[in-house]
């Protein structure tokens, strides 16, 4: 007996010690990891703002340390029980041994129960510094073309900063960016569902990657008949061809001069310009009217007002003086082609009077470092930083050091009143204070100034040591630099957007691993182009709107009917809400009056949104209150119709003795040269022989010829076709 009773103390012994000599199961490269996938750690969960239940982590595991304070330590230990680990809460809970309204996360005979349960009795170790982390996320395979109900097994692997690398797959988590396209199971196994492209998202130790999955549309086709014009249309061939998709035709030439001109000028072709342009048989007559546009004074005006949503130039924020500094000083950059990395490094390195040196405005509307930081970041980098904040951000590789390292930049920007234009005046200067600095906000340590990519911060020069160096002149430096291809990325994939109505990435403002371009040759090729041209912004709108692409019919074919990523067809979008009540305006010949501005100014011409509309607000001109481009509504709604309907605006310029339909009539025009001009100063194009004869019926039952004119402008100011580019 008593040998029976030795036997079995030593082999105890030997399992213990046997336990002991195992591998030691890291908190951090094993835990962590286990509570990710089983999405204990994220904002639905424990991991949102007040946990759940009293059980708080740290979203998506963005701080081991108090996610094991919390786990050991809390509730007076018993989520963790060190002589019986069965009993351990952490482990009861997700296996439903007791109530979890999360529901079962793992049975008790699987091999993350077994690692938690090997934790505990080894101590529950708290996160060892020394660990090894994970530096890189690879998934095998990469990239795939699959067919309707083909199915494949993505495999993710890990590279450590030790120079190993190990399988993950069975911790990561993994999602669909596109569940029509392609579902994935949690262990990673996709089902190709319909036509098109997606990206499987996977999410591993704060790092995040995807794998590309394609299901063409068709079989791969030769594209006889489509010639290319430039590098813009190789590229979407290329796509097209491993697609299977087939692009439409060519835009008409009247469709073309009134896409091109509202996209780029922002303004409508009179009846004369279409004529001419029609009468135009010259080869190059499409290249040659883009470079006409450009060199119009309305290009300024109309990307002016572009600049000024993102810049948000306001006298909410800068005073009315301080707007008009901004706005004019952005209107004269555009005017004068100024290249667009000078833009920014004036814009970011300003100092001085609010008043005077105009690019200061931008320090005034966001006004603390972290502002600064989510707001650069976002506008000239595309990427959406705000999360990383508080805590790593859930989608991306950017933690609360990445975001304070940045914001340092910022950390000695300093304003002082000015008495120049008197004490009421609102003018601030600009200057640089001699201290100040960013704090990480959870260890108190100071941040070194650092740009969001990998490595060491660019030199602040021989002044490193100085109290007075102006860490902005790094960071501009960093952010212009050709080899920075980001940089120009974020650009080129915005006026991408506001052309092709859909970014390469989109939304346009937000670049990150977990939400890929769409081509991402295109837009790498593009920026490339982009800076070596000087960054020059005339040139890349000139680059895209002379593409086959972009010339492209929005009339879809069989084949590629459902495609709104791919570029096959063009896509309509509703104008702009300053452009479009310039075109009431130019249709109806009667300008808009603004209050405080001289008459003859048109919408696109104002200086921010301060200026009085109903109708502008009803039909989606931002506050300029955030940097987002979703700030601008382009979404129809029921105030826009109404607007269109039955807006005063409207109804007031149809009916304006000194209009055009009053015009038309005093000229003494005929009802079929009334019927073509009107066509011509909405939809830009002559009626058709069906659109003509109603139009003409309206002239013959109608008693009079201005009420038959004021009846046909409405109905074509509410067509789809006036009110969207198309």
């Amino acid at each position: 007996m008593r040998s029976t009773l030795c036997t079995i103390f030593l082999l105890g012994i030997l399992g213990v010690l046997a336990e002991s000599v195992s591998a030691q199961v890291s908190f951090l490269n094993d835990v962590e990891p286990i509570l990710t996938r089983s999405g204990c750690n994220q904002g639905a969960c424990h991991g949102s703002q007040f946990g759940k239940g009293g059980f708080k982590l740290s979203l998506a595991g963005y701080d081991p340390d108090f996610d094991h304070e919390s786990i050991v330590r809390m509730v007076r230990g018993r989520r963790v029980n060190w002589v019986q680990p069965k009993s351990s809460l952490v482990l009861q809970k997700p296996t439903l041994t007791v109530s979890h309204i999360g529901g079962r996360l793992f049975t008790s005979d699987s091999s993350d129960y077994r690692t938690l349960a090997l934790w505990i009795r080894q101590g529950a170790p708290r996160p060892n510094p020394k660990d090894p982390r994970v530096v890189q996320l690879l998934a095998t395979p990469e990239r795939r073309v699959l067919h309707p109900k083909e199915r494949l097994t993505l495999r993710v692997f890990a590279r450590y900063s030790d120079g190993t690398q190990r399988e993950v797959t069975a911790h990561t988590r993994i999602n669909s960016l596109r569940e029509a396209v392609a579902t994935v199971t949690p262990e990673g196994l996709v089902t190709a569902k319909a036509n098109g492209a997606t990206a499987i998202m996977l999410r591993y130790a704060g790092l995040a990657t995807v794998a590309h999955i394609a299901i063409p549309y068709a079989p791969p086709t030769a594209l006889k008949g489509f010639a290319p014009q430039n590098f813009v249309d190789r590229f979407a061939m290329k796509q097209w061809q491993e697609l299977g998709l087939k692009p439409s035709e060519t835009c008409t030439d009247t469709e073309f001069l009134r896409r091109a001109s509202l996209d780029l000028i922002g303004t409508l072709p009179t009846p004369e310009e279409i004529r001419a342009f029609c009468a135009d048989k010259s080869n190059n007559r499409r290249a040659q009217l883009v470079e006409r546009l450009l060199a119009r004074p309305e290009y300024a005006d109309y990307w002016a007002l572009k600049w000024g949503d993102l810049l948000r130039s306001s006298r909410a924020t800068l005073t009315t003086k301080g707007m008009w500094s901004l706005s004019n000083w952005i209107r004269e950059s555009l005017y004068n082609n100024k290249p667009y990395d000078l833009f920014i490094r004036e814009l970011l390195t300003a100092q001085g009077s609010t008043f005077s040196q105009s690019p200061t405005n931008y320090y005034r509307i966001a006004s603390n470092p972290q502002e600064l930081t989510e707001a650069t970041a976002q506008l000239f980098l595309g990427v959406r930083i705000q999360c990383a904040r508080c805590h790593q951000h859930p989608f991306e590789k950017w933690s609360q050091r990445d975001y304070y390292q940045f914001s340092a930049y910022f950390a000695r920007v300093g304003f002082k009143a000015s008495g120049d234009y008197g004490a009421t005046s609102g003018e601030q200067i600009l200057y640089i204070k001699p201290n100040g600095e960013a704090l990480h906000p959870k260890t108190g340590e100071r941040m070194e100034p650092t740009p969001l990519v990998s490595g060491n911060a660019p030199s602040l020069g021989s002044h490193r040591g100085d109290a007075q160096a102006d860490r902005r002149i790094a960071l501009a430096q960093w952010l212009t630099k050709p080899n920075n291809l980001n940089f120009a990325k974020s650009v080129v994939n915005r006026y991408w957007g506001y052309l092709l109505g859909r970014g390469i990435v989109n939304p346009v403002d937000d670049m990150r691993v977990t939400n890929p371009p769409t081509n991402p040759e295109l837009l790498e090729a593009l920026a490339k182009d982009f800076i070596a041209h000087g960054y020059d912004l005339k040139h890349l709108l000139k680059t895209i709107a002379t593409s086959r692409v972009y010339q492209l019919s929005s009339l879809t074919n069989a084949n590629n009917r459902t495609d709104e990523a791919f570029y096959s067809h063009f896509l309509t979008r509703r104008q702009p809400a300053e452009a479009l009540l310039d075109s009431v305006c130019f249709a109806t010949q009667v300008p808009e009056k603004f209050e405080g501005l001289p008459v003859g100014t048109r919408a696109i011409q104002l200086p921010d949104t301060g200026v009085a509309s109903a109708f502008l607000d009803s039909t989606g001109r931002p506050a300029r209150t955030t940097v987002c481009e979703c700030e601008r509504v382009s979404e129809p709604s029921l105030s826009q119709v109404l607007q269109l309907m039955t807006g005063e605006v409207i109804n007031r310029k149809i009916a304006h003795p000194k209009g055009r339909i009053a015009e038309l009539i005093r000229a003494g025009n005929s009802p079929k040269n009334i019927v073509e001009e009107l066509y011509l100063v909405t939809l830009s194009r002559y009626p058709n022989l069906e659109e003509r004869k109603t139009a003409l019926g309206l002239f013959t039952s109608s008693k009079s010829l201005q009420s038959a004119g004021e009846d046909l402008l409405w109905a074509l100011l509410n067509t789809k076709e006036f009110a969207y580019i198309r």
